[in-house]
């Protein structure tokens, strides 16, 4: 493991992502609750010049001190990358595991979404009849209301996909890297 202040203008070169190689990764630690980064250990950094990543060598290198850091430090976030760096959504998102359900993406959010979708799709129809047949249509509030509920629902159902989609990227990724194939 190597840790690299992200950018050091007296580095040559200057930037990380001029440095980590093909078949390295790279994780960033931040706090989970801020998103400020942080180190491993979650002490923030006095200033932007001095925050720092941490390049390994192979994934379960990374994978493995991640996860024994986030058992010390339950508050800490770690998204790994590979070579390629941020230019890719994180190959990894390491969290203590009682923070795994504040993850966005997660099982339990897209259940939830999916069932509040359905309820919304439900409740649309009867508020348009509320409006129409109670009301010969004099109220519009309701017509309203259920066109937003199915513009609603329609883009909860999209945010599940738009995770679906990025899961299927990221295990895609995995697989290649856990092949041995650069990604």
């Amino acid at each position: 493991m190597q840790t690299l202040r992200v950018y050091d203008p007296e580095r040559r070169p200057s930037n990380w992502t001029d440095i980590i190689r093909a078949g390295q990764f790279v994780a960033f630690a931040k706090q989970f609750d801020s998103g400020a980064p942080c180190d491993a250990a979650g002490a923030t950094f006095a200033s932007p010049e001095e925050v720092t990543c941490l390049i390994f060598d192979s994934l379960p290198a990374a994978e493995t001190f991640c996860r024994a850091c986030v058992e010390d430090a339950p508050a800490v976030r770690f998204d790994l990358f590979d070579a390629g760096g941020r230019a890719h959504p994180p190959l990894l998102t390491i969290v203590h595991p009682s923070r795994t359900a504040a993850l966005e993406g997660n099982p339990r959010t897209t259940r939830l979404n999916t069932w509040g979708a359905l309820a919304l799709i439900i409740a649309a129809p009867i508020l348009f009849w509320i409006d129409w047949a109670r009301y010969d249509g004099l109220l519009i509030l309701p017509t309203i209301l259920g066109i937003n509920f199915l513009l609603i629902a329609a883009r909860l159902f999209q945010l599940n996909g738009a995770y679906a989609s990025a899961e299927k990227s990221r295990r895609e990724r995995l697989r290649r890297h856990a092949d041995g194939a650069d990604a």
